[in-house]
């Protein structure tokens, strides 16, 4: 195990569990290295004067620092090339960890950063198709074989929030007890999980089943689903519908025309069998419906559970359209 005394690392991207698991296992091997070492942790809004050096500097108590400034685009700009100087020249008695969510906030110094050749890991929002994989890796972490099936399932039921997956992966592995999870294990214990994520709602939409569609939305503002997430992911349910017509006559096929999509590859049925009911001028008009709809939620509206049935109920109006 390499020391990172004396090194600096940039970790961009948005995807807050990936970025944390770096972080720690950065601070993991320099710990091992210099279990006195001190960890200053600071948001880079906070380096104002003299700040940086006490942030990077030794103390009396330890010779050796592991620096941790996130949100380095907020960084002030009297203080930009002090941070890039020493990120590009690291002491050997500093660890210099540094976090940016991605954007455009700081490009700058991002760009000074990169110009000056300080190392990256990237953490990265994973695509759709990307998650299911994520869950399978998650499994090989624990120890524990997952189907691909399964992780399907598990992904249907809890959604795309990587930290959400994660925990659910735990909790099949503490409870399970079996060094093997398939979809059956998932479903006896997310089942209900399902049915209060925006992503049922948008299932039951896509389907056409108005009843179910209702029950399930109304169920999941009872229970705390935010209206947000449910406009989100009816939009891109829609919109990977629209993308899907659009695709039907092409060569591609599995996971080619998932990838092109954008969707996990077990939504292609989901799409085959909408595209019976589903015409290419009702999607369109579903979509601007969606659209208004998430507006009203973000504060258009006064009654956000009102908005969400009359978007429901205007999507299902564009079927056969």
């Amino acid at each position: 195990m390499t020391s990172p005394f004396g090194t600096a690392v940039l970790i961009s991207g948005p995807e807050q569990l990936l970025a944390q698991r770096i972080v720690a296992e950065t601070k993991s091997r320099a710990m091992a290295s210099h279990p006195e070492a001190e960890v200053n942790e600071i948001l880079a809004s906070e380096l104002e004067d003299s700040m940086l050096a006490e942030v990077i500097g030794g103390s009396l108590f330890s010779s050796h620092i592991v620096a941790i400034i996130d949100d380095v685009g907020s960084c002030p700009p009297a203080v930009v090339d002090q941070l890039v100087a020493v990120a590009k020249n690291p002491p050997e008695d500093l660890c210099l960890i540094l976090l940016h969510p991605g954007g455009v906030k700081g490009k700058g110094l991002i760009d000074k950063l990169k110009k000056a050749k300080v190392p990256v890991e990237a953490a990265a929002a994973l695509k759709p198709w990307e998650v299911p994989g994520f869950v399978m890796g998650e499994a090989k972490r624990q120890r524990i074989r997952m189907h691909q099936d399964a992780a399907d399932e598990l992904v249907a039921a809890v959604g795309h929030d990587l930290r959400t997956l994660a925990s659910a992966i735990n909790q099949l592995v503490s409870d399970s007890g079996t060094n093997e999870i398939d979809a059956s294990i998932v479903r006896r214990y997310f089942a209900g999980r399902a049915e209060v994520t925006g992503f049922a709602v948008a299932d039951a939409v896509l389907a056409g089943n108005a009843t179910v569609a209702m029950e399930r939305l109304r169920w999941a503002l009872e229970t705390g689903v935010p209206p947000v997430l449910i406009t989100s992911a009816v939009a891109s349910s829609f919109r990977g519908l629209a993308k899907y017509l659009d695709a039907q006559n092409s060569r591609l096929r599995g996971a080619e025309l998932a990838r092109e999509i954008g969707v996990p590859p077990f939504k292609l049925k989901d799409y085959a069998r909408a595209s019976n009911t589903w015409q290419v001028g009702g999607v369109a008009e579903a979509i601007r419906i969606i659209a208004r709809g998430d507006a009203e939620v973000k504060g258009a509206a006064t009654d956000a559970a009102f908005a969400l049935e009359r978007m429901v109920l205007g999507v299902l109006q564009q079927r056969r359209h």
